[in-house]
């Protein structure tokens, strides 16, 4: 049998050290709460001081714990993504809808830092649920392009033109690569694009 010392259920640890309590794990992961308890009874055994971990954490949680209409809409998007396979989009009936508007809150907390670490476990659950739909596409298409410029250069030795080009593809790429020293120039050009194209093509913002 494996040693308690190292945790049956370490996804249950991590959300009690998060200050989740014990029936909000049930709730969670569809157990008894008996089941919980002797779970954080026996942590409490093999690593004196655990208990009073969790219990400092709940105490902390304050204003930031997750309520009960909180945790509803949090199974809530877990069940869609279950069956969708995907997160809510504007485009669904009045429930996504309804559904999405709410995550983008959560994106938006996230990203101010103001979600606290209990909901961000609770969302875990959920891949992806921190990225907006709508800018993952943006960055898949961007990505594509960069690929197609990377691969061009590669067989052609040179950068496309827009002006004098040769063929529409030349022409397209010239003017995705345009517009990419416009966005630099115009410190619009998201850090992650720039350094990419800095590594492939070293000077690249000089020659516009």
């Amino acid at each position: 049998m494996t040693s308690w010392s190292i945790s049956r259920h370490p996804e249950w640890d991590q959300l009690l050290l998060a200050g989740i309590t014990v029936r909000e794990i049930a709730e969670l992961c569809h157990r008894g709460p008996a089941t919980i308890h002797y779970h954080l009874r026996r942590r409490e055994h093999y690593e004196p001081g655990f208990r009073a971990k969790h219990e400092a954490a709940v105490a902390s949680r304050g204003k930031a714990r997750p309520s009960s209409m909180w945790r509803r809409r949090a199974n809530e998007l877990t069940a869609f993504h279950a069956e969708y396979k995907r997160v809510p989009r504007t485009t669904g009936d009045r429930a996504e809808r309804s559904l999405h508007a709410w995550l983008a809150v959560q994106r938006k907390n996230l990203q101010a830092g103001q979600l606290p670490a209990a909901k961000i476990l609770l969302l875990q659950d959920v891949p992806n649920w921190h990225i907006d739909p709508r800018q993952f596409e943006l960055n898949e298409r961007w990505q594509a392009r960069f690929e197609a410029l990377v691969q061009y250069v590669a067989e052609h030795g040179h950068f496309p033109h827009y002006r004098t080009y040769a063929s529409e593809k030349e022409r397209s790429l010239g003017v995705w690569l345009h517009n990419q020293h416009q966005s630099r120039s115009e410190k619009k050009l998201a850090a992650w694009r720039c350094d990419a194209l800095e590594e492939a093509f070293p000077g690249w913002s000089s020659q516009a």
